[in-house]
């Protein structure tokens, strides 16, 4: 959980064993008229997403179900679980499934927000391969949500899960999987230019034309000097290196952990990232691919940084992953965001911008939205802005729903004003970022 999160001081915390006592919550925080927040792994990355001040906190963390059907092709999974607990008992029967890349990421945040994982440009997001949902409405009914008995409320699900009510029980399609081909390899500041352009070459034709394959990069300032150092994560489906990294291996890392192993122990190294206990700022944005406006992107952030060089704590870097066309649902149920495969290659940026001293919270969350504005308009001007902002990856200011298309946001406001006429949860749950109806001053 974010530093930011721990110090939001709820009423008190309950930890549900089961989703009848979800229920029983749901129902006396309703008649209560109390504000609540849910927890599933705590990796929201903004304050209020897990935790509600002088609220209530939904601690999902009981929930461990895990339970694999007879004929092996899907998994039931309680809203607590880790995916890290998922794979382990998942790689005990050669099975993998369509989940986090990190092993603490819990279920409930990154299904109900749309998921990148490994197995995106083979399989789709992590929420086109949810097969039902156990659905708590806010007015304690408890609904078992299919593409044949709520079609609506499913196709809502998937991107915007978070605005009709708890999950507490998911089943996820699986898949055979044996060892995979994985890790990550750094490279110093002199090899920039190649790094991105091997990315570029990556995003633009080896990823299309090897589904197995995944990747995206990481920049580290530590000098806060714009001499990024980068990591560049990779993946394949199967136990061997594929063609697809040939580029890289023209360039010399300071590290590479990539080797053949299981699923399990590639998400448990890029956990150990993860730090406990430190503040977070990461806003989304979103451009279509082109190297110049990635480039002019990146330099600005660095010029950001620069602002900020002489505050000790301060640790930026920032991530640049790839939504492809082969990403998008593989049936035709289709989901919220509003993506079209002609908007694709799409690359979502996200600066990561972390401290430990709350006294640096204003200039750093000034400095980064400052960023985000240069940023953004920098992509306008280019002609490769695009709406989308991922909610997985997102500040609490973000308007993400609209970032999914009017026709969609009108299409969920619709959908929620079916299921909760009152509009009861945002009222009850404000902390989460809000699905509202289009502003008179939005762009």
């Amino acid at each position: 959980m974010l530093a930011q999160a721990e110090e939001i001081t709820p009423v008190c915390s309950v930890f549900p064993a089961d989703t009848e006592d979800v229920v029983s919550i749901i129902d006396i925080v309703r008649e209560a008229g109390a504000t609540f927040a849910v927890k599933s792994g705590g990796h929201s990355t903004y304050s209020s997403g897990s935790n509600a001040e002088n609220g209530i906190n939904i601690n999902l963390s009981r929930l461990k179900d895990i339970n694999i059907s007879e004929d092996r092709k899907f998994v039931t999974v309680g809203s607590g679980c880790r995916f890290g607990e998922i794979y382990s008992e998942l790689e005990n029967l050669n099975l993998g499934c369509v989940g986090g890349r990190v092993s603490s990421v819990g279920v409930g945040g990154l299904v109900l927000g749309g998921g990148l994982s490994f197995f995106s440009s083979e399989r789709g997001l992590a929420c086109d391969n949810v097969i039902s949902y156990e659905l708590v409405l806010v007015n304690g009914q408890v609904l078992k949500v299919t593409h044949e008995s709520y079609p609506d409320l499913f196709w809502a699900m998937r991107g915007a899960g978070l605005c009709f009510g708890i999950v507490t029980r998911f089943e996820l399609k699986t898949f055979e999987m044996g060892k995979i081909w994985g890790g990550s390899r750094t490279y110093a500041h002199e090899h920039e230019m190649a790094v991105l352009d091997n990315f570029s070459r990556f995003v633009q034709i080896e990823a299309v034309d090897d589904p197995l394959a995944h990747s995206y990069i990481v920049g580290i300032d530590a000098a806060k000097d714009g001499n990024c150092v980068y990591s560049v994560t990779m993946s394949h489906g199967s136990p061997k290196e594929p063609p697809a990294f040939d580029d890289f291996k023209q360039l010399t890392p300071l590290d590479s952990t990539t080797q053949t192993r299981t699923l399990k122990s590639l998400c448990d190294e890029l956990d150990t990232h993860m730090e406990p206990g430190v503040r977070y700022h990461a806003p989304a944005l979103t451009i279509k691919y082109d190297r110049g406006t990635l480039k002019e992107i990146i330099n600005l952030y660095a010029k950001g940084v620069e602002l900020l060089k002489d505050q000790d704590d301060f640790a930026p870097a920032f991530v640049c992953q790839p939504l492809l066309p082969n990403m998008l649902p593989k049936d035709d149920i289709g989901n919220a965001m509003g993506i079209k495969a002609e908007d694709g290659p799409l690359i979502l940026f996200t600066p990561v911008w972390r401290w430990t001293n709350i006294k640096h919270d204003e200039s750093i969350y000034k400095a980064v939205n400052v960023f985000m504005e240069k940023a953004e308009k920098a992509a306008r001007a280019r002609g490769t802005f695009h709406r989308y902002r991922v909610l997985n990856y997102s500040a609490a200011y973000q308007d993400i729903y609209g970032g999914y298309g009017e026709e969609n946001r009108k299409r969920l406001l619709e959908i929620r004003a079916k299921y909760d006429p009152d509009d009861i949860m945002s009222k009850l749950r404000p902390g989460i970022i809000q699905l509202l109806p289009k502003r008179s001053d939005d762009v």
